[in-house]
């Protein structure tokens, strides 16, 4: 029986493919950066796929997430356990003569109504899946443009840009550890004590 199975490397893809079509993010720039004229424009970049992989936030955001995913991945697992034996069964030929005409209908019937059944729950989950991955990328997206607009106020930068919108940016004008250490203050001084 073909298997269709949810892969790390297809939510990797899905939520590089979401990384994508974020907007353009405010940010601010390290302190080694030459000083510009005065009335220059001050840019500055961050690299939200960074952001989000290194920020509290978003580690967070990534551990729910695959929790999320393994219990929906538990439960598919096993329906197609229960499949693979009712598929087993229908191909053995013993198995089949030992059943009477009805017997052998009744289990087909169960096998099919239990693969469109398996078919329709992982169309969910995957679905899903995807609704919750767009909504932690908008979630951390807006967090990453609070953190940039804050980090830009507090430096002087007139315009911080997700740097994977450009073709090249000088390495030095990369400002994503300041917003990550501002995300990750913010972050801290915003959750609930644990009880």
């Amino acid at each position: 029986m073909k298997q269709s199975k949810i892969t790390k490397a297809g939510l990797f893809a899905l939520a590089i493919s979401g990384l994508l079509f974020c907007s353009a993010v405010p940010q601010t720039a390290p302190a080694n950066v030459q000083a510009q004229p005065a009335g220059a424009t001050k840019v500055r970049v961050a690299n939200l796929k960074k952001c989000i992989e290194n920020s509290k936030l978003g580690k967070q955001e990534q551990a729910t997430f695959e929790a999320l995913k393994k219990q929906m991945e538990s439960v598919l697992l096993e329906k197609e356990k229960v499949l693979n034996e009712m598929a087993s069964k229908l191909e053995d030929v013993d198995y089949l003569d030992s059943l009477s005409a009805e017997a052998e209908t009744e289990l087909k019937r169960k096998f099919r109504g239990l693969g469109q059944e398996y078919q329709q729950l992982q169309s969910q989950y995957l679905q899903t899946l995807n609704q919750t991955n767009m909504k932690v990328l908008q979630k951390i997206n807006e967090k990453v443009s609070e953190a940039a607009t804050a980090v830009a106020k507090q430096n002087g930068y007139d315009i911080v840009v997700n740097d994977e919108m450009l073709f090249f940016a000088n390495p030095a004008l990369d400002i994503s550890d300041q917003v990550n250490a501002y995300m990750d203050q913010n972050n801290e001084s915003t959750e609930q004590p644990k009880k």
